[in-house]
């Protein structure tokens, strides 16, 4: 049985405390915008990375939570990326393929993807610099998707081999790395507080398709030349849990070592 946690911003909860007047929008209202603009976890950054790899929930039912997302496929096998609600995922060959609704997925997180700020950066930065740009225009200690589209002089990036039962940590799992160069790509994911590491890699994690749909996966590394930034802050956070016996053997109380 999965379990469900949602989190509201405090903020969210006095307007609603707060909210009397007969004209304005009712509370009903309020509650389902808001849960249609929620931030939705399958599972916890920790427990993928300490070796749970099993699948929690069907590509199915995790695309009604959005449509702009990352994270795996069951047993690493595939680097997932939900771009403009299509899910594509890149195995060790680095190839893009579409994966089918019922695809195992052992961690996600994903968003429906409502752009509430658009910015154009004309200007050659490292993957780096440009994390250090969205520190100056990002509202801090918050939730955020991020959707970054234009050209990458040079991009390093990963996916991994399937792995078989007893797991490993990611720690212990061989990176499967590419290089490439001039690359037009859809670079998607999400802003999450490092106090929040338990949940997502903590402050920046990317994942990429490019035009073509021809490679992608799990961002390490790059350059961009050109691109577009749109941002969609999420007003509240969802989490299934997994069922319990798949948690029990980890500590997830133990730091995540990337």
């Amino acid at each position: 049985m999965h379990q469900f946690v949602t989190l509201l911003p405090m903020v969210f909860l006095l307007l609603l405390a707060g909210c009397n007047n007969p004209e304005s929008t009712t509370e009903a209202q309020q509650a389902e915008a808001s849960a249609d603009d929620q931030l939705f976890f399958a599972s916890l950054n920790r427990a993928i990375h300490q070796g749970q790899y099993d699948g929690t929930i069907t590509l199915g039912n995790l695309k009604k939570h959005g449509t702009l997302g990352v994270g795996s496929s069951a047993r690493l096998a595939y680097e997932l990326v939900l771009v403009d609600g299509i899910a594509y995922g890149i195995p060790a060959d680095g190839k893009v393929y579409e994966l089918p609704d019922t695809t195992q997925i052992p961690f996600a997180a994903i968003k429906h993807f409502r752009p509430e700020q658009k910015l154009v950066l004309n200007r050659s930065v490292t993957l780096q610099e440009l994390e250090v740009y969205l520190d100056s225009v990002l509202t801090r200690n918050t939730f955020a998707a991020l959707k970054v589209s234009g050209r990458f002089s040079k991009l390093k990036y990963r996916s991994f081999n399937p792995q078989q039962p007893p797991y490993k940590s990611t720690e212990q799992v061989p990176d499967v790395l590419f290089e490439r160069e001039n690359l037009t790509i859809d670079m998607v994911g999400f802003f999450t507080p490092e106090s929040a590491e338990v949940l997502n890699s903590p402050v920046y994690h990317f994942h990429f398709v490019d035009e073509g749909r021809t490679t992608g996966g799990h961002v390490l590394n790059g350059v961009a030349e050109q691109v577009t930034i749109e941002i969609d802050y999420a007003s509240g956070l969802q989490v299934q849990l997994p069922d319990p016996k798949l948690l029990q053997h980890l500590d997830l109380n133990k730091p995540i070592n990337e």
